[in-house]
């Protein structure tokens, strides 16, 4: 072979071979440059979600709700963990216990309560976005799982929040919860997605009882308030507890409100159809204030509301909240977050897409390092055998609570 043409040769391999190795790094650059890596260790699948904050392409190892509209693909990995849970308790029947997986570091995750029947209680906290589209970190209510997000129609979305699986099917109880401060100078809202994570821990934990801790720091007019928060669950309750702390850690006094609520589309994701509000002797059907002096708790039930000619034929699934403490909140049932419209003393029917049960503390002054605390149960109720009506359960409220 002609010296020329074999040095050309040689000229010709190397050219493809730092050729290939730039077009693979121009790539990767690309790749890095239009692409948003976001691996919170949780490895349950990969998920390659079009947009958000700015960039193309968002790549996710999970996912939260809010998220299912931008998945372009995903691998879903399931979880291997809990199937050898379940297989470790299956020669345990009627044996109530909790499974729960927890990310300290973000404040998220979910717990699986087996209830003595077999059947599920399914609880998130800190898997869903906020108004805002941020993240929202800590013990909130709200979110799923990766295949209850990408499944595409609200039939999946029934296993979010708090959801009951009868051994059939999921039934939705609780959704994204509606919760935060409102100034009570502006009145301009702070949503926890708006608050500062600080952290969280699991403080005690067994396959019988678990308590989890998450801390936050919301600036509230120029003044920070710390907030903890403490979840207490049992294994075979069908609630958990939340309290909530509250401290001024500021110089200036605090003036806010509170407030707690959801528009839970009790029994089915996506409808309010049948929702009726509840408390312990009546149903409530129309827009109203319920006297928290006289009543601890309230609900929605998902019976039919009579007062628009819904009928009964829906899942007579029910949910509840209680109140504890000596400052009672004000508690209403709406047709949107945050609106009563029966001041004007016209009788307006519970009939929206977005019934609502709300709680309200204040508006309240909180001086520098004094402290508050709200302690609520909130979980699914039963229902009485011979009326069908719902039945709170027994609340415990241990002295750490």
């Amino acid at each position: 072979m002609d010296a020329r043409v074999f040095s050309r040769m040689k000229g010709t391999k190397r050219y493809f071979r730092y050729g290939g190795m730039a077009v693979l790094l121009l790539t990767l650059l690309l790749l890095f440059a239009t692409v948003r890596f976001d691996i919170k260790g949780h490895f349950d699948g990969l998920f390659l979600l079009k947009g958000g904050k700015g960039w193309k392409y968002e790549l996710k190892d999970d996912l939260y709700v809010g998220d299912g509209d931008r998945v372009v693909y995903s691998i879903d990995f399931g979880d291997p963990r809990y199937r050898i849970s379940r297989s470790l308790h299956k020669d345990n029947p009627g044996q109530p216990y909790l499974y729960y997986e927890w990310d300290a570091a973000d404040g998220s995750g979910f717990i699986r309560n087996f209830l003595r029947n077999g059947t599920q209680l399914l609880t998130c906290f800190g898997r869903f976005l906020g108004d805002d589209n941020e993240n929202v970190h800590g013990l909130f209510v709200g979110g799923g799982l990766p295949a209850s997000v990408t499944g595409g129609d609200n039939v999946f979305m029934d296993e979010t929040g708090m959801a009951y699986f009868d051994g059939r099917r999921w039934y939705h109880v609780w959704c994204n919860v509606n919760e935060g401060l409102i100034s009570a100078i502006t009145h301009k809202p702070l949503p926890p997605s708006q608050w500062r994570f600080l952290g969280s821990k699991v403080l005690d934990e067994s396959n019988k009882s678990l308590v989890i801790s998450s801390s936050h720091e919301a600036l509230l007019d120029g003044t920070p308030l710390r907030i903890d928060r403490y979840v207490y669950l049992n294994a075979g309750d069908t609630y958990f507890v939340l309290t909530i702390k509250i401290t001024n850690t500021g110089h200036a006094p605090a003036r806010y409100i509170y407030v707690y609520g959801d528009e839970p589309w009790v029994g089915n994701y996506g409808t309010s159809a049948g929702n009726v509000g509840w408390v312990k002797d009546r149903l409530i059907e129309y827009e109203t204030e319920v006297d928290s002096s006289r009543y601890s708790y309230a609900g929605i039930f998902d019976y039919g509301n009579d007062a628009i000619g819904e009928g009964h034929d829906f899942t007579m699934t029910a949910n509840f909240i209680e109140w504890f403490g000596a400052e009672k909140p004000s508690v209403y049932f709406s047709n949107d977050s945050g609106v009563l419209n029966d001041a004007s003393g016209l009788k307006i029917p519970l009939s929206s897409n977005s019934r609502f049960i709300g709680l309200e503390w204040g508006p309240r002054l909180l001086m520098p390092q004094q402290t508050v605390y709200y302690t609520l149960a909130v979980g699914m109720a039963g229902h009485d055998p011979k009326t069908g009506f719902p039945v709170k359960p027994e609340v415990h409220i241990n002295e750490t609570q």
